[in-house]
């Protein structure tokens, strides 16, 4: 299996000394040892000039102008490390952690080894099973409008609220049914009958990383203030491919909502095959551990001249790999180091995740051999097959109550989903659906 290295470049870089030259000069060593690493490929980016590090882990390379750069450093068994704005200087001190398997990962090579039979211990008080019913008011399916990918539903205000991406279902513009879309937000009492409220958070203006789309949201609270979360493609690559993930805060759940400046996550921009180095999806922010865990789908495309192998996956010739990964912040904007853990998990798609215990629970839907089922960590990284999920909702947003019970389905109760169709629309059109536990 490939496992490329990767790391976040907080608390990793040090500019020693002030820029003296047009030419970036410094040392890469290991994190935890302080020894040299030799072999570093590093690049910078906006000039496609590159060098590897000599047995000091030296690295030297000249540049044609003093304007600031971006800086990437990779190599097999640490983590990739990317460096935005950084102007040319001497004694450049890079310090790379070690990638390290996480759970998931090992049980992927066994499969790679043994076929892709999982063991699900199949536990009585994990097994859970969901039906779904049609909702009444706003959100009830109507062709006009494509309504998709529910965030969480919260309590506040004595009102029920959830986000969503927006968009005309006949849109001829539209590329897929996450493209051209907006963040709307519908208010309801009981759950069942929504009011639509109108756009919370839309696409930025031209030439901004979010011009394209904003969709695929999620709500995260913490100490009075609102979160969401979501992905964004500031043009037509960003909707199949390299997106970023965006957020927006608010201090009342009805906005008004002020995005931060910068993505709080991207992909790892390397050309080599690596979980999430084609895609950032699907983004959940949790508070755990007096930290916060940004949890995420990667994605990494393979196609049959590549050479590359065959993963376990339930469809037939699926031919793209798709599994989570963690960044961890201490402040909820970030900035987000990607866990030296990642990837987290061998199967997708969505990400469902919540608090049980003192661990984290999470479902595995698709794309991957432990489809459907439901998965525990008590580090919030080292996932462990529980028990099987059946009739999942597709692309679910977890009802967040303020006082979970503590049991394994305390924090999957009920919430919202939704339903893709084809009968309208250059891109079919989808609508959005209640779920609950079946007891």
């Amino acid at each position: 299996m490939f496992r490329r290295s990767h790391v976040f470049p907080a608390l990793c870089l040090l500019l020693t000394s002030v820029a003296t030259g047009q030419s970036f000069e410094g040392f890469v060593s290991d994190s935890a040892s302080g020894n040299p690493v030799s072999g570093v490929s590093v690049l910078v980016a906006e000039d496609n000039q590159s060098t590897t590090t000599g047995d000091d882990g030296s690295f030297a390379i000249p540049i044609g102008d003093s304007q600031s750069k971006t800086l990437r450093f990779a190599i097999d068994g640490y983590m990739f490390l990317e460096k935005r704005g950084i102007a040319p200087a001497t004694g450049i001190d890079i310090k790379l952690r070690k990638a390290i398997k996480s759970a998931a990962t090992l049980r992927e090579e066994r499969y790679l080894t043994n076929g892709c039979e999982i063991d699900n211990p199949e536990k009585p008080d994990w097994n859970i099973r969901f039906e779904s019913s049609l909702l009444k008011g706003d959100l009830a399916p109507d062709p006009t409008y494509t309504r998709r990918d529910p965030s969480a539903v919260i309590l506040a205000n004595g009102k029920y609220y959830v986000w969503y991406s927006y968009s005309l279902t006949h849109d001829t513009n539209k590329l897929a049914p996450w493209d051209l879309n907006d963040l709307y937000f519908a208010t309801s009492t009981d759950g069942e009958t929504w009011n639509e409220q109108g756009p919370a958070v839309s696409r930025g203006p031209e030439g901004s990383f979010d011009h394209r789309s904003v969709f695929t949201t999620e709500i995260f609270v913490h100490d009075g203030v609102y979160y969401l979360i979501y992905q964004a493609a500031g043009d037509v690559d960003g909707i199949y491919n390299r997106n970023v993930i965006g957020m927006a805060k608010s201090e009342s759940p009805d906005g008004p909502w002020a995005k931060v400046d910068e993505p709080v996550l991207r992909p790892t921009y390397t050309n080599e095959q690596y979980f999430d180095n084609n895609a950032v999806h699907d983004p959940c922010l949790i508070h755990y551990r007096d930290k916060f865990y940004l949890y995420y789908k990667g994605e990494c495309n393979c196609f049959e001249n590549e050479d590359c192998q065959r993963w376990c996956n339930p469809c037939c010739g699926l031919k793209k790999q798709v599994k989570w990964g963690v960044a961890i912040a201490k402040h909820p904007t970030g900035p987000f180091i990607k866990s030296e853990f990642n990837p987290i998990t061998n199967t997708g798609h969505e990400v469902m995740v919540w608090k049980y215990g003192s661990g984290i629970a999470i479902l595995q839907h698709q794309d991957g051999p432990e489809a459907k089922t439901i998965q525990y960590a008590e580090d919030g990284v080292n996932f462990e097959i529980m028990g099987s999920a059946i009739d999942m909702p597709e692309a679910a947003g977890l009802f967040r109550p303020n006082n979970p019970e503590n049991t394994p389905h305390g924090g999957i109760e009920w919430g919202l989903s939704h339903v893709l169709k084809w009968n309208a629309g250059p891109k079919g059109w989808m609508y959005i659906q209640k779920y609950q536990k079946v007891n």
